[in-house]
């Protein structure tokens, strides 16, 4: 079975697949097996360390799970930092939608121009969030941005990564449109987000004129280790690509990586794009 990632352009590229229907099978043959992922090993691309899954009675997420025991990266953060390293030199400017993080600690020990942001206004709030980035080895004041207007100049990033962000930014084609204008012509825009796998977004909220909340379906949230919870807005569907090309990165993929023996299953989607011209 090839490690290479599957890319797909649109949801009539990914229907049916093979490649992809194996990957899914080997993965759900794992996970069905008495003692689950209990005892499998695997290399972690971010620190190198091999990491012993435990028994659990309940099934491993694939996703939020397959934690590094040495790094505490999840399958999904591993994959996409990992992910970044392939798309853009250490040199290079890059900013990420998140600050009091681990991945932003983990990135800004290695990429001399990263920048990165919270949406939070209120000084006191992001001085809490400080303390936290540097309990995690980062440091520096946190910065406020709101994605939907950002400060930067056009032009001036090689990579933006937004990690499980997107979902919460009601006005989310503005956030695209906003990424698309600070990348410079050849940069990466790297996304991930709840995906359905589905042809069409689903939109659990939305603002009203007033900038109410309109709950469309039951409301979710989704934890903050620092922040609390934040409602989600959307689950993305396979439609995500229009948008993306829409405001401005015509090359734009689903991709799914894959590579069982550094702990990356079925299921780690993420939205690869490239700023053309």
């Amino acid at each position: 079975m090839s490690h290479e990632p599957l890319r797909f352009d649109d949801f009539a590229a990914r229907k049916d697949d093979p490649r992809l229907f194996a990957r899914w099978l080997f993965s759900r043959s794992l996970a069905e097996r008495t003692s689950g992922l209990g005892g499998m090993q695997f290399q972690c691309q971010l620190c190198a360390a091999i990491a012993y899954m435990p028994e659990r009675e309940a099934a491993e997420d694939l996703r939020e799970g397959m934690v590094c025991t040495t790094c505490g990266m999840s399958a999904r953060l591993r994959s996409c930092l990992a992910m970044l390293g392939t798309l853009v030199d250490r040199s290079e400017p890059v900013y990420i939608t998140e600050q009091g993080t681990p991945a932003f600690a983990w990135l800004q020990a290695r990429y001399p121009q990263l920048r990165g942001s919270e949406f939070e206004p209120d000084p006191e709030r992001r001085a809490v969030l400080a303390a936290y980035l540097e309990s995690l080895g980062g440091h520096g004041p946190i910065a406020f941005e709101d994605v939907t207007r950002l400060s930067m100049e056009e032009d001036t990033l090689h990579a933006v990564a937004c990690l499980d962000v997107l979902e919460h930014v009601p006005d989310y084609r503005a956030a695209l449109r906003e990424f698309a204008r600070v990348l410079r012509p050849g940069g990466h825009l790297l996304a991930t987000f709840p995906f359905t796998d589905a042809a069409d977004t689903v939109i659990r909220a939305s603002l009203s004129a007033a900038g109410e909340v309109i709950h469309h379906l039951e409301p979710e949230f989704h934890g903050d280790p620092v922040g609390g919870a934040v409602l989600c807005f959307q689950h993305f569907g396979w439609d995500i690509l229009d948008a993306v090309r829409e405001a401005g990165l015509a090359d734009a993929a689903m991709v799914m990586p894959w590579a069982p023996e550094h702990g990356v299953l079925y299921g780690n989607w993420m939205l690869l794009a490239q700023k053309t011209g």
